[in-house]
């Protein structure tokens, strides 16, 4: 049999381990909290360029003119006309994504571009003719003392050939049409491109006090 005796530790040998690893472990907990920090919310930064768009319209948004799209950010959409306008878009086309701002305005609906223009089935898609029948009494009938404007924004990219943006115009115009036909004022409608995914087609709802100008059209864009 072996026997061992434990040997005597000097008073201070071996002391500072806890401290070397409380001061590791403190170091691991702050490079870890700096690559949290560093690290890109896609939300939070998609949200983030959509404030700066809206803050400064001219550098991302064209008409169907070519001029800026400005608007005024607008009073609060109303309970109702979001509720109506919720249950048109819930129950034409379920699978569109509504936005609507902290603030309450504006209002933004991404659609499929299929889904508003197909030039195989001849144009305007049923779908869309469907919308603005329905969206038509909203926009004809806002809250009293205000106006509800519609921007209908054709999605480009960077790549987008002179050819195609004309077509879009042209899509564009089209669509604005399309509400014109159901009566809609044509001072509440405006047109144009922007830069967003050239397969989608935004609706942007926003209200203004009544008699206040909505977004600036020029050269017949309607």
């Amino acid at each position: 049999m072996t026997f061992s005796r434990a040997e005597r530790r000097e008073p201070d040998k071996g002391s500072s381990q806890p401290l070397f690893l409380s001061l590791f472990l403190l170091l691991l907990a702050f490079f870890i909290m700096l690559n949290a920090l560093s690290t890109v919310e896609q939300g939070r930064s998609d949200r983030v360029m959509e404030s700066v768009k809206r803050a400064f319209p001219s550098a991302v948004r064209k008409n169907i003119a070519d001029d800026p799209l400005d608007a005024d950010p607008g009073q609060v959409i109303g309970e109702s006309v979001r509720s109506a306008l919720g249950t048109v878009f819930r129950e034409v086309l379920p699978a569109v994504v509504v936005e609507v701002e902290a603030s309450g305005n504006p209002i933004f609906v991404t659609i499929p571009a299929r889904q508003v223009y197909a030039p195989a089935a001849g144009g305007i898609t049923p779908v869309m003719e469907k919308l603005a029948a329905r969206l038509a009494p909203i926009l004809n009938n806002p809250p009293a003392g205000s106006v509800l404007d519609l921007q209908i924004l054709y999605g480009v990219d960077d790549a987008v050939s002179q050819p195609r943006r004309e077509e879009l115009i042209f899509r564009a115009s089209e669509t604005v049409r399309t509400f014109v036909d159901r009566e809609v004022d044509p001072s509440v409608l405006s047109a144009g491109l922007e830069p967003f995914d050239p397969d989608s087609v935004r609706l942007i709802f926003r209200t203004r006090p009544a008699g206040a100008s909505g977004p600036a059209l020029e050269d017949g864009a309607s």
